[in-house]
């Protein structure tokens, strides 16, 4: 799970507390009260339902929903990328999601991932919740009473390919996946063709640094798997699922590689303040400097859509690509 998951979703581990327990009933009946009025004013304008198959059954949802609720940030991309604006959308999302242009007017926060605001989310009156099996679990039966829940069989956001397709499903904008698919494969080819044999030849390292953390993006990470589309190699140690973890300053060469990308956020956030500390402290030890990368002055700081994403980030990391291994060879 890559350092923005890890950060913003701290208290996801944590049991829900004795307040959310509190807010159950209530939020229950106004959920069902919700529900029945979204299916009378359904009824009222002739809203055709579709059935939807997902990870926890099956699911009947407008035809073309509009109020979506995501739960989780995974899937926010997902959506986005289909031209569908959320009204509610997790804690956070406005700071370290900036690339997506998300309209402040149309979107509520609805709190953090592993304790979302109920009665917020009812107030919303969205005709679809949408989020992955990682994230719901025993909560599914209490999201479905305040609407539709369409629950992603996915994991992890390095099958951000596959949640697209099913997230285009769920919105009826298959077509619209279909687009974003062929518009990625075809950026690909121009990548490829523009790298030099040098540049296929390189092993690339991607990297993060955080309060008490130094890690690696492996292979089954978002950023992971565009470099791996593309066809660009991997030092040994990257060259596993998640890549090596909270790694020492004695072992600061598994993060080496022919060129170094650093995944870092914006610095007006809390957290982006404390990974630009955190990378300035660890340029200024001596093991840094000794790096290969380093040496060849082949490091470069890139931003949060290589962390998580979905066609939309992964067209900024091939552009990313672009500048650093084709213009500044």
């Amino acid at each position: 799970m890559s350092d923005f998951l890890v950060h913003v979703s701290a208290s996801v581990s944590q049991k829900l507390n004795r307040r959310f327990f509190l807010l159950m009933g209530a939020s229950t009946l106004i959920a069902s009260a919700c529900t029945r009025a979204t299916k009378l004013d359904n009824q009222a304008a002739n809203v055709t339902n579709t059935t939807v198959k997902h990870a926890f059954g099956e699911t009947e949802i407008p035809t073309n929903p509009t109020r979506i609720i995501v739960w989780g940030y995974v899937t926010i991309e997902a959506v986005v990328a289909h031209g569908v604006q959320p009204i509610g959308v997790p804690n956070g999302v406005f700071d370290y999601m900036r690339h997506l242009s998300l309209d402040r007017e149309i979107i509520s926060e609805i709190g953090d991932p592993g304790q979302p605001n109920l009665e917020k989310m009812a107030a919303l009156t969205p005709d679809l919740i949408l989020s992955s099996k990682y994230r719901v679990r025993e909560n599914y039966p209490l999201l479905s009473q305040i609407a539709p829940t369409v629950v992603l069989n996915i994991n992890s956001n390095h099958e951000w390919k596959e949640l697209t397709r099913l997230c285009g499903e769920a919105l009826g904008k298959q077509a619209e996946t279909e687009k974003l698919v062929a518009a990625y494969e075809s950026k690909l080819q121009q990548v490829r063709a523009q790298l030099s044999q040098k540049s296929k030849q390189s092993r690339v390292s991607i990297v993060s640094f955080s309060p008490g953390r130094i890690g690696a993006y492996g292979i089954d990470t978002f950023a992971g798997t565009v470099l791996a589309d593309v066809g660009i190699l991997r030092p040994a140690s990257q060259a596993q699922a998640q890549g090596p973890q909270n790694i020492s300053l004695e072992s600061l060469d598994l993060l080496d590689g022919d060129v170094i990308f650093i995944v870092t956020l914006q610095r007006k956030t809390e957290w982006g303040t404390e990974m630009r500390t955190e990378i300035d402290r660890m340029q200024a030890q001596p093991l840094w400097s000794q790096l290969k990368a380093v040496k060849t002055k082949q490091v470069y700081e890139v931003n949060s859509h290589w962390m998580i994403g979905s066609y939309l980030s992964a067209d900024l990391i091939l552009d990313d690509l672009l500048t650093y291994l084709v213009e500044h060879q």
